[in-house]
């Protein structure tokens, strides 16, 4: 007997499918929003690189001392570079320094690649932040990429010259282990004395650059020096004969000297000494002596007007006699060393010539100023009277107004 089934058994069942399949739906369209992290709330952060590595791609992980904090987004192929455009969890973010190293790396050899964010030695006190650029410190070497390197340095190298080398350096080592062993134990304790000077050596070469430069620059200079002396050295081949002479005169010369100062020794010590005095107060003078040379300097051509120039050479003179100071009188005369004045150059090298020079009296003995006011009054002798007798009641000789007039002393 067949059963019929009624409209009202057939709604519920496909209501209940219905439902099952949105049940479905809902799940597989929660689970690729979960697979595309569509309800994480992501940072951005930019990475730069000289080369991003041949097994890096999008969606690689980033991590944070190994633990997983966001992913890859997009990688930009530059000519001087990469960028890695990152999404960073932001709650991992607040715990990274600023200053952390960043390196592209993989676990393994074949491994893809990942952005890893390590300890720094002296964290910052400030965190990374979003949006924020850094810069990748070091890229692993892929081990294709090694692979390559040393084919193309195989194919360099001839295989029978590589051969040859590899006897020879045999060779050399062979029996010598112990002295191989040494020596890479003393390069070792080389090492560690110098990498605490690291940055010493660093400066030095930095300096050294500069160094370099400067003797870049003065280069010809030095070349121009050697071709001189080569012209020195070339002269001193050629005039061989006269350089022997020459030493062997320096050399008679010298045994002279020797002989001369082991002879007169104490001689040139005491006149050394005597000339202390002289030296020294030569010495307190000089720059009266500089005046005077420059001065005399400045003064040859008006001299040279003076003596009636290049054209009519000669002097003119219009002589007279003049009063003069009392006869010498001793001890009253005697000179004296007691000047104190110091050096002055009085308009000396440059004379104002309507200014003149002062007149300086200084404690020297005679002044030749002295007694030339009163003469003619103060003397009933003549002008220029006779000098004291040598002895008593022997005549006075005239004097030499006297002389040069033709007169003497019974001449009124």
């Amino acid at each position: 007997m067949a059963r019929t089934v009624s409209q009202s058994d057939t709604v519920p069942k496909r209501i209940a499918g219905a439902g099952l399949a949105l049940v479905i739906v809902v799940v597989v369209a929660l689970s690729l929003l979960l697979f595309v992290r569509a309800f994480d709330s992501r940072v951005p952060l930019t990475v730069r690189s000289d080369r991003a590595g041949l097994v890096m791609e999008a969606d690689a992980k980033v991590r944070s001392r190994g633990v997983e904090i966001g992913n890859v987004t997009r990688i930009t192929q530059e000519f001087d570079g990469a960028t890695l455009e990152l999404e960073v969890d932001p709650a991992a973010l607040e715990a990274i320094p600023a200053n952390s190293p960043v390196t592209i790396g993989s676990n393994t050899i074949f491994g893809a690649k990942s952005v890893d964010f390590g300890a720094p030695a002296t964290p910052d006190a400030t965190t990374l932040q979003a949006g924020a650029i850094v810069e990748a410190t070091n890229v692993t070497t892929e081990i294709n990429t090694l692979f390559q390197d040393l084919t193309d340095l195989l194919i360099a190298i001839e295989p029978e010259k590589l051969n040859a080398t590899l006897g020879a350096i045999s060779g050399a080592v062979d029996g010598r282990g112990e002295q191989v062993g040494q020596t890479i134990t003393d390069l070792n304790a080389y090492l560690e004395e110098i990498n605490p000077q690291i940055e010493t050596l660093q400066c030095d070469l930095a300096k050294g650059s500069r160094v370099a430069n400067l003797y870049a620059d003065v280069t010809p200079d030095l070349m121009r020096i050697l071709d001189s002396g080569t012209d020195v050295g070339n002269n001193i081949v050629n005039n061989q004969a006269r350089f022997e002479q020459l030493l062997a005169a320096a050399i008679g010369t010298g045994e002279t000297g020797k002989t001369l100062l082991s002879e007169n020794g104490d001689q040139l010590v005491k006149a050394l000494a005597d000339l202390r005095a002289s030296t020294s107060l030569l010495a307190e003078y000089s720059p009266m002596l500089t005046c005077l040379i420059v001065g005399l300097n400045q003064g040859v051509e008006g001299a040279t007007s003076a003596f009636g120039g290049k054209d009519q050479p000669g002097l003119v003179f219009k002589a007279g006699f003049q009063q003069g100071a009392r006869a010498y009188e001793y001890p009253k005369d005697l000179p004296k060393v007691n000047a104190s004045t110091g050096p002055h150059c009085y308009g000396l090298p440059f004379p104002d010539p309507d200014v003149h020079a002062p007149f300086v009296v200084t404690d020297t003995g005679s002044n030749p100023v002295e007694g030339m006011p009163n003469v003619f009054t103060s003397r009933p002798g003549p002008l220029f009277g006779p000098l004291p007798s040598p002895e008593p009641g022997a005549p006075a000789p005239p004097t030499l107004l006297q002389v040069m007039l033709g007169m003497n002393q019974e001449t009124p």
